[in-house]
């Protein structure tokens, strides 16, 4: 997948986008989405041709409101991706019903990334500017 900076890239069931400066991939779920392998690879996918080799932290800020679920592929997907980038990455999740809560928790778990729930973007943003993160 060839991205432009600063740009956003959507499939049916996601939209991201990329602010270059602060390194923040900003992502939305379509309403009821129930996130596969496929999905997985397109946010892989993505933020690898976003970071490139830089090894400057970046972070995901997610809105999870909405989201229906995810399945063992997605988290394959995704939880190999952020484990490469462990010690760089954060991700801030909002909005997240009580299902995809446990979900995320044991995904946080399971991978040991650098992970935060959240109530509200604001609080999600000052999380991240504490780890350096111009968000």
């Amino acid at each position: 997948m060839t991205v432009p900076n600063d740009s956003t890239v959507t499939s049916p069931s996601t939209q991201i986008t990329w602010h270059a400066p602060s390194r923040v991939a900003v992502v939305r779920y379509a309403h009821g989405a129930a996130l596969t392998g496929k999905d997985g690879r397109f946010l892989v996918d993505a933020l690898t041709a976003w970071i490139g080799p830089d090894p400057d932290p970046f972070a995901v800020l997610a809105d999870a409101a909405g989201l229906g679920g995810t399945d063992g592929e997605y988290r394959t997907e995704a939880g190999r991706f952020f484990r490469q980038h462990r010690d760089g990455a954060f991700i801030a999740l909002t909005n997240l019903g009580p299902v995809i809560h446990v979900v995320v928790e044991m995904f946080r778990v399971g991978t040991g990334i650098q992970l935060k729930t959240f109530a509200d973007e604001v609080a999600a943003r000052c999380w991240l500017r504490t780890k350096g993160i111009a968000a």
